[in-house]
């Protein structure tokens, strides 16, 4: 029997099957001071006088004391399950089939726990630093699609976007290329040796086995695909979204009462699959897969970075006009919470009764103990899909030649497919109507704990509260009491932010 068995085999399992490999290996120092003197914040706190009342120590959000106590840990019988049997090769696979070039995280975020400087020694050992992209010091938007999701710039600076001087030039605020971070992955692999704890195969149920009384997990019996029983103490799920009946489809689609061609209505989520798929079938194939035909009308619908890289696939391949399909405006961001301005703190401000100031929000978050007021946090802090200023800007060439058409605060009403034409009839919200061949959803993944069917008999077994399909789990990411399942991602998110 297992200790620990991890479900999923991207960066967050790579980051466990390390620190499950290495129990006796001290972690890193703390995180507090990851930055090593870059300020995090310009502002100062102001003085608040108390009478008969002595001022109360700021608690840090790292506590260092509690990290220095590490308990002696034997060493673990573990394996890590994967659909593919690669580690990271979904990742490697999105990055080919979406064609990006470079990771939207800097490089002080990496899978090795015992080194933060992991990446940053990795490029330069390779002489590899031509493969950072460095953050720009300024970028100007001119024109009206574009809008920066920040409200503490004021009206002349609400469509500049810069950092403290000197800051992109910053090896810690560089963003990796795909390919080294592909190269770094392989690399944590073959130094900590964990090809050899890979199953190739797909998780189809985990079943807890209990104790005689009930109340406790005896083990966990993993089924897989193959009908082969795995039992572990322990379970870890670190599959993140990127399941195909994770996909979030509209409305509108399910309405939908005609049969159409499979390939003319499309989600991002099946592209994630495409070189892995073809792999395990043993096919090869290189490049972009093909998102639409040469001289066809695509419409691309959702707000996120996916919908940038598909319209640029889109328009590479030939597509003779895009139109981009948002319900909300058109947000730039450099990360996925927040933009570059709030990572480094530059502003302290209130946001509808949210304090955005560097660590002092992660502070917040940390000392709230509503998860209600948690979950209303990190939907302050994501504010939906965004697009990244460099990605955009790749765009604006075919926005002002009027090959790409956006329209923002819109949604569709209605699509129909035409059996004698072959294309689309599609009504928009404002009335418009469009038509074209190809449909692409770039509408994300939704995590639910409900719909889960990987969580069904847990749930089943050990019923907990759910927010909105995030699982109210324990401070140490388990399930509950007497479950060890833990979870990871975006399942978390209601204790890591």
């Amino acid at each position: 029997m297992l200790d620990v068995l991890i479900i999923g085999g991207g960066p967050h399992a790579l980051t466990l099957a390390i620190l499950l490999s290495n129990p006796e290996k001290p972690l890193c120092q703390s995180n507090a001071d990851i930055l090593q003197g870059i300020q995090l914040s310009k502002t100062k706190a102001k003085s608040v006088r108390y009478k008969n009342k002595k001022r109360q120590p700021i608690t840090p959000v790292f506590d260092t004391k509690n990290e220095a106590k590490c308990l002696p840990c034997p060493p673990l019988h573990f394996k890590v399950v994967d659909s593919y049997g690669k580690w990271t090769s979904l990742w490697e696979s999105q990055f080919t089939a979406l064609n990006i070039p470079h990771l939207r995280s800097h490089t002080l975020v990496h899978t090795d726990p015992f080194n933060k400087k992991a990446l940053q020694d990795f490029v330069l050992e390779q002489n590899r630093e031509d493969e950072l992209n460095c953050l720009p010091e300024k970028i100007y938007i001119q024109d009206e699609n574009a809008f920066f999701n920040d409200n503490r710039l004021g009206k002349k600076d609400k469509k500049l976007l810069s950092t403290t001087n000197g800051l992109q030039k910053n090896l810690y605020f560089s963003l990796p290329g795909t390919q080294l971070s592909i190269d770094f992955f392989q690399e944590q692999v073959h130094k900590y040796d964990l090809d050899s704890v890979l199953i190739s195969a797909t998780v189809d149920r985990i079943i807890p086995v209990l104790t005689e009384d009930e109340s406790k997990v005896k083990f966990f019996k993993v089924t897989l695909h193959t009908g082969e029983n795995i039992e572990a103490k322990a379970v870890i799920m670190a599959t993140g979204p990127s399941r195909a009946q994770m996909a979030n489809i509209p409305c509108w689609v399910q309405a939908i009462q005609e049969s159409y061609p499979e390939e003319s209505l499309q989600h991002t989520v099946q592209l994630m699959h495409y070189f892995c798929t073809h792999e395990k079938m043993g096919e090869s194939s290189s490049g972009s897969p093909p998102v639409c035909q040469m001289g066809q009308r695509v419409m691309v619908v959702g707000g996120g970075l996916t919908s940038a890289h598909i319209i640029a696939i889109a328009l590479k391949q030939g597509a003779c006009h895009v139109t981009w399909v948002l319900r909300k405006h058109l947000q730039l961001k450099q990360f996925d919470i927040g933009d570059i301005e709030s990572l480094i703190g530059r502003y302290s401000h209130v946001e509808h009764g949210i304090k955005m100031d560097g660590l002092a929000y992660l502070r917040q978050f940390y000392n709230e103990r509503s998860l209600h007021k948690r979950l209303a946090m990190i939907k302050q802090a994501r504010k939906g899909g965004s697009v990244t200023p460099e990605a955009y800007a790749q765009l604006q060439p075919f926005i002002q030649s009027g090959q790409l058409l956006i329209r923002a605060h819109c949604q569709v009403a209605e699509a129909k497919w035409c059996y004698e034409s072959q294309r689309w009839r599609v009504s928009l919200c404002s009335g418009e109507q469009w038509g074209g061949e190809k449909i692409w959803l770039a509408t994300g993944c939704k995590l639910d704990a409900t719909q889960d069917p990987l969580l069904s008999d847990v749930m089943t077994k050990f019923p907990i509260q759910v927010l909105e399909g995030w699982p109210c789990i324990t401070e140490s990411l388990q399930w509950t009491a007497g479950c060890p399942l833990y979870v990871t991602g975006q399942y978390a998110a209601l204790q890591v932010l």
